[in-house]
């Protein structure tokens, strides 16, 4: 459903040999994790107007040494209180069991109080400006702002009168964070001042490459709206794993690493971080002329260009690269694939190999099995692999005589006219959502369907406190779609998959909703809602789902859609160059075919 996917994909990832990496102790790790979680709580959540100015990034840089030092739970209380309550003076530090906070606090009255209110997250977007422009453009007000109300509102919008956070930082050193200021205490000066800031992040030195690993971890936390999907992904068990991974990177390629296997944890294909360029836009590279697939457990040549052959043919099972058997490359790459199960996710990695592979060298050797069990080798270069957006087939075509094939991601309402006359002689349709579909097929869907259709809604996350505490939502208002002549009665086939997600899913909701047509394929990739984005330490682009979409089915974020029909390739199919959902699209189809 969001507006900017198709806009912001991968840009390439630089390597580069950095810093020796040094491990963590498990009491570095506990002194971090507490660290990390004080650092979000009082950037987005404590209302001075000079603290909402600091560069958390230089924060975290020279707090990460004197914290890693403190041996004690005792000491590290004593140590965030001097590097942080300079910052925000009003917060506390306890040691001791976790106090239940007050039921309520007294009236507030009618002077002046400052609070933060996010609408999901507006900061964080330095150097971001063609992102920022887009989501402006697409009418996503994404914001966050230093309240400033009576007494009488401040206490309407927070419930029970509970205007003051109290949080562990580890089992024993809890945070007392006030979320409401006089204007006294919003104007306070900040008795500390930071000595030379740190412009932009790098994996260069153990505190950047942690700092870095810290705001990530942040976003997430208090801005991703699937709650529940965040909690089965366990999200706070997750962050130590992480800073220890990128205390040990020693690249920059492995720092992203540490970061994508901690984004991983979510089963959300919004959720993407990789290298900020001045535009703020991710690089699209061409698509693979040289496609692999994971089929019967093996990573095959589904597509193979015509320069290759007959080195390569379809079916060919990929067996190596430069020695190493691909089994094991897809176990370390689908352990940073967001997906909605392993299953996919190594399908997933699967697709992205050649893309991992490009990354690290212009060639590789490939070892490859024919069907007989032979072994070749053969050396290409990246270039030689990729393909070209350029002389693809029309949008429509005849798959059989009355049968008509629709690729959704190509196919705009003005082919839709054009094709018409086809489309109303036609015994049965066969729609590809399997790849990510132009927006005018919600102009074309009303053309399948004698009943209005309602579209899901989208929520926007209004925050107040850390954690997503007490949120409340703004939501914007279904749309519906009436029926279009002229009515397109043959029966429909829709095939999905994996890649099927974010505006993709919000298609299929409908179709299924709605009963229009038989879903067939695999599950859909359990994704939808509005993307956000932010810079991270000025170095990194970091998006995430940031409006959450309200379901008028059952819900499938984190799931996915399960089709009518489940279709997987076979090895036969691949090596003979047919699309089995397509040929089972077919097959049903033909079954209802009117007699002429």
């Amino acid at each position: 459903m969001h507006f900017l996917h198709s806009a912001l994909l991968l840009a390439a990832l630089p390597l580069a040999t950095l810093a020796a990496s040094k491990p963590l102790t498990a009491r570095e790790t506990r002194n971090l994790s507490a660290l990390t979680k004080l650092v979000g709580d009082v950037k987005y959540f404590y209302p001075n107007r000079h603290t909402a100015r600091l560069s958390w990034e230089t924060v975290l840089v020279r707090s990460i040494p004197a914290v890693r030092r403190a041996r004690t739970d005792a000491t590290l209380a004593r140590t965030l209180d001097s590097l942080l309550r300079p910052l925000a003076p009003e917060i506390r530090f306890t040691i001791g069991t976790l106090a239940a906070a007050p039921n309520s606090f007294a009236s507030l009255g009618a002077r002046p109080y400052h609070f933060w209110e996010h609408h999901s997250l507006g900061q964080d977007k330095t150097g971001l400006p063609v992102a920022r422009l887009m989501l402006k453009l697409a009418g996503i007000p994404y914001a966050s702002t230093i309240r400033v109300a009576s007494g009488a509102v401040a206490d309407s919008l927070f419930p029970s009168g509970q205007r003051q956070y109290t949080t562990a930082l580890t089992d024993s050193v809890q945070l007392e964070l006030p979320l409401v200021l006089t204007e006294a205490q919003y104007r306070q000066r900040l008795s500390y001042r930071l000595r030379r800031r740190v412009r932009r992040l790098s994996a260069t030195t153990s505190e950047q490459r942690l700092a870095t690993v810290m705001l990530t971890w942040n976003i997430l936390q208090h801005f991703y709206p699937y709650r529940a999907v965040l909690e089965q992904a366990q999200w706070e068990v997750a962050l130590p794993a992480a800073l220890q991974q990128a205390a040990q990177a020693s690249t920059e390629a492995e720092l992203l690493a540490a970061c994508r296997t901690l984004l991983a944890h979510l089963p959300d294909r919004h959720v993407a971080i990789g290298p900020k360029t001045r535009t703020g836009l991710r690089i699209v590279d061409p698509p693979w002329a040289l496609q692999l697939a994971l089929v019967e457990g093996q990573v095959v040549l589904r597509q193979v260009p015509a320069a290759l052959r007959p080195t390569a043919t379809r079916g060919t099972v990929l067996t190596h690269v430069n020695g190493q058997p691909v089994g094991g490359l897809l176990d370390t790459l689908q352990t940073r694939i967001p997906a909605t199960s392993p299953a996919v996710a190594r399908q997933l990695a699967s697709e992205q190999l050649l893309t991992s592979l490009a990354t690290k060298a212009p060639a590789a050797t490939f070892t490859l099995r024919d069907s007989l069990g032979r072994s070749t080798t053969a050396h290409w270069t990246f270039r030689q692999l990729r393909g070209s957006l350029y002389n693809q087939a029309p949008p429509v075509q005849e798959l059989a005589p009355g049968l008509v094939y629709v690729d959704a991601t190509r196919l705009r309402y003005s082919d839709f006219e054009r094709d018409l006359p086809q489309l109303q002689a036609a015994q049965g349709v066969v729609i590809d959502l399997r790849q990510r579909p132009h927006y005018d097929l919600l102009r074309i869907l009303p053309h399948f369907t004698e009943q209005p259709l309602l579209t899901d809604s989208l929520a926007m996350p209004v925050l107040r406190q850390p954690g997503f505490e007490h949120p409340t939502y703004l939501g914007d208002k279904p749309a519906r779609k009436l029926p279009q002549l002229p009515f397109i009665a043959a029966p429909k086939v829709f095939l999905v998959g994996p890649h099927t997600y974010s505006y993709g899913e919000t298609i299929t909701e409908l179709v299924r909703r709605h009963r229009l047509g038989v879903l067939l394929g695999q599950t859909t990739g359990g994704t939808n809602g509005e993307m956000n984005f932010a810079a991270i330490g000025r170095a990194y682009l970091l998006s995430w789902t940031g409006r959450r979409v309200v379901s008028r089915g059952s819900s499938y974020q984190g799931e996915g859609i399960a089709p009518d029909e489940v279709v997987t390739p076979t090895l036969r199919q691949v090596a003979a160059g047919q699309d089995a959902e397509v040929e089972r699209a077919v097959e049903l189809l033909q079954k209802n075919q009117r007699p002429n």
